[in-house]
C-alpha cells in the first residue's frame, strides 16, 4: 500500500502543469534617472510610460492574438498578433490610468488576463557631493544637512523622472540659491566657506522643464561650516 501511495503521489505532481495560463503586465515609465539608479523608472506627469505583456502557459508570445484596453476604451490599432507591447505619453492632466491586456483565442475566448492602474508621480530631485578626487559620491546623497569639512564644495543636481535623456538637457533650467539670495545656473554649483568664520547657509535648488510646463522638482538642505 505505502509503494502504490508513493507511485500515485509522483503521478500526480508530474501532470500538474508547469506554468498556468497566465499573463503578467510590466510597466515602466522613460523619464531620465542618474547613472547606478535602483529600481525602477517611475512614470511621471507629462512622460511616457511603456507596457509589456509576458504570457505563461501559452506559447509563443509571436503567435498570441493581443487586445489592449485603456480607462475602458479598447486600443483598436494596437490589438493583434505579436502585439504584446505600446507606449503612450501622459497628457497635462495627470490623472490616473488603468490598462488592461487580454490574450484571446481564435474563437475569441480569453485566454489569460491582466489589469494594471497607474497614477504619474511628480518628479524629483537627488543632490550629490562632486568630488575633485573620486567624482560623484552616489553612495551617500546630501539630506537635510551637510557638514563641510574642506574650503569649498561643489554640489551636482540629478532629476529623476524628467521627460529628458540626460541631466544636460537643453529643456532643463537649474536655479541655486543660499542665503545671499544670489542665483547660479547650472546642474553644478561651487560654493566656498568663508574664512575664519563659522556658520550655516541654507541651499536651495530647483529644476524645471521648460518644455513640460508640470515637470519641476525642489530641494533644500543646509551647508554648515567652519569649527562646530
Amino acid at each position: 500500500m505505502k509503494k502504490l501511495l508513493f507511485l500515485s503521489t509522483i503521478y500526480c505532481l508530474l501532470s500538474t502543469p508547469v506554468f498556468a495560463q497566465s499573463v503578467d503586465l510590466l510597466w515602466q515609465g522613460n523619464g531620465y534617472v542618474p547613472p547606478f539608479y535602483q529600481g525602477r523608472t517611475l512614470w511621471s506627469k507629462q512622460t511616457k510610460v511603456s507596457f509589456l505583456a509576458i504570457s505563461h502557459g501559452l506559447g509563443s508570445s509571436a503567435n498570441l492574438y493581443y487586445k489592449w484596453t485603456k480607462n475602458g476604451t479598447v486600443l483598436g490599432n494596437l490589438n493583434g498578433i505579436g502585439k504584446n507591447n505600446f507606449s503612450y505619453t501622459d497628457t497635462i492632466l495627470s490623472r490616473t490610468q488603468t490598462v488592461k491586456v487580454e490574450i484571446l483565442s481564435d474563437t475569441d475566448e480569453v485566454l489569460a488576463s491582466a489589469t494594471v492602474a497607474l497614477t504619474p508621480v511628480s518628479p524629483s530631485l537627488l543632490v550629490y557631493e562632486n568630488n575633485p578626487l573620486y567624482g560623484f559620491m552616489f553612495h551617500k546623497e546630501v539630506g537635510g544637512n551637510y557638514r563641510l569639512n574642506e574650503s569649498e564644495i561643489t554640489f551636482s543636481a540629478f532629476p529623476l523622472f524628467f521627460d529628458v535623456t540626460d541631466r544636460e538637457d537643453s529643456s532643463l533650467v537649474f536655479a541655486w540659491r543660499t542665503n545671499t539670495g544670489a542665483v547660479e545656473t547650472g546642474d553644478s554649483v561651487t560654493y566656498r566657506a568663508p574664512d575664519d568664520v563659522s556658520g550655516s547657509s541654507q541651499v536651495s535648488i530647483t529644476v524645471s522643464n521648460k518644455d513640460k510646463i508640470t515637470q519641476e522638482a525642489r530641494k533644500g538642505f543646509l551647508v554648515q561650516f567652519g569649527e562646530q
